[in-house]
């Protein structure tokens, strides 16, 4: 089958190439659609999201200006957002938007989940009093509410904190806060995407969430999508085989396809 990907950072925010490079890479290497979903504004930290007044709207026109292109050339591109859950947007202003936890704030700090194992090491030494189950917690629950509160349409990288593989992901403890996690977040937003950013990065070899987990989601009720979290254009279908193949063993049979204006349910051919 032709799979999608509906995961993809530009220049917009940090990625490396325009939103028509991806596009051209995503036909070149055969995908049925693109989506292009750079981050939102995070006001509490500008590394890499998106800002109003510079990015923001110029994102906004140019993609769209790309749908419509794409659109005569047979392609359909759509225009998505990666919503942290400290943002505040117009999810009307977007084809569809995908949730994502990438920040522990507490205590009146921000620390970034995913910039590097020593900024995690801190949050959990000053925040958490070197307690990592507590901090694996705190970071679901935050999902959980992002969840509850916003309902975004997908649920990005659910399990991102281990990135830099610092958690003993086998322990039954940690196992036991994800799995609740994952079961309260489900009956808000039913589709969870398999996201591959880990791996093209050369940190992990599985895709987020961990594929001891994907039973355990399919049981859940859960849907999916895949998702190469693509920051360059050659890598917009990155690893897409091996996750296909990690949901099919899982008992997945069927993927999550974005057409007319929703997420629709098609099986794995």
């Amino acid at each position: 089958m032709r799979l999608a990907n509906y995961h993809t950072h530009t220049c917009f925010s940090d990625g490396v190439d325009s939103p028509r490079a991806c596009i051209v890479a995503a036909k070149q290497k055969g995908l049925s659609a693109l989506g292009i979903t750079d981050h939102s504004f995070t006001p509490y930290d500008l590394s890499y999201c998106m800002r109003p007044g510079t990015h923001m709207e110029r994102y906004e026109e140019t993609v769209r200006e790309e749908q419509k292109r794409a659109k005569e050339e047979g392609f359909p591109v759509y225009l998505g957002i990666e919503w942290d859950a400290g943002s505040l947007i117009d999810r009307e202003r977007y084809d569809y938007t995908i949730g994502a936890v990438h920040y522990i704030l507490k205590g009146g700090n921000t620390y970034p989940i995913d910039s590097g194992l020593d900024l995690q090491k801190e949050c959990i030494q000053k925040e958490f009093h070197g307690n990592k189950l507590d901090y694996i917690k705190y970071y679901c629950e935050e999902v959980v509410e992002h969840a509850r509160i916003n309902r975004p349409d997908v649920i990005a990288h659910f399990d991102l904190p281990v990135k830099y593989s610092y958690f003993e992901e086998e322990d039954p403890a940690y196992r036991k806060i994800m799995l609740e996690a994952m079961g309260e977040t489900v009956k808000h937003v039913p589709i969870f995407e398999i996201n591959a950013g880990a791996i093209a990065r050369n940190l992990r070899t599985d895709p987020y969430p961990n594929p001891m987990f994907l039973e355990d989601l399919r049981q859940m009720g859960a849907k999916i999508i895949l998702s190469s979290d693509a920051h360059r254009a050659e890598n917009v279908d990155f690893a897409f085989e091996q996750m296909l193949s990690l949901v099919k063993q899982a008992g997945f049979e069927s993927l999550m396809f974005f057409e007319n204006g929703a997420f629709r349910e098609k099986p794995i051919e």
